[in-house]
C-alpha cells in the first residue's frame, strides 16, 4: 500500500498563512476600556467612536465615553515613550 503525500513544512506554513489572510475583517478595541467597537460606529451618527493619534503618529481608536482616559494614556505614552497601556479587549 502506497504512503499519501503529505505537505512540506514550508507548505503548511503557506496554507496556514493564506487562511489568515482570509480572516481580513476589522477588529477593533476601545484602548481605554476594551470594549470592541465595530468599524460603523466611527461614521454612523451620532459617532460613538474616535480614532486618537500619539505624537508618534500612531492611531487608537477609543469610544465615546473613553475618549478622555484614553487621551490620559497617550499623554502618558508620549512622555514617557513606553508602550500605551492597553486595557484587555472583551466583547
Amino acid at each position: 500500500m502506497k504512503r499519501q503525500k503529505r505537505l512540506t513544512r514550508r507548505e503548511r506554513k503557506a496554507a496556514a498563512g493564506n487562511a489568515a489572510a482570509a480572516h481580513s475583517h476589522a477588529h477593533i478595541h476601545c484602548v481605554a476600556c476594551g470594549r470592541h467597537i465595530d468599524p460603523d460606529e466611527f461614521t454612523r451618527s451620532p459617532i460613538s467612536a474616535r480614532y486618537l493619534r500619539c505624537q508618534h503618529g500612531s492611531r487608537y481608536a477609543s469610544c465615546s465615553p473613553c475618549v478622555a482616559r484614553a487621551m490620559e494614556l497617550l499623554r502618558e505614552h508620549d512622555r514617557t515613550g513606553a508602550p500605551v497601556r492597553v486595557a484587555q479587549a472583551w466583547h
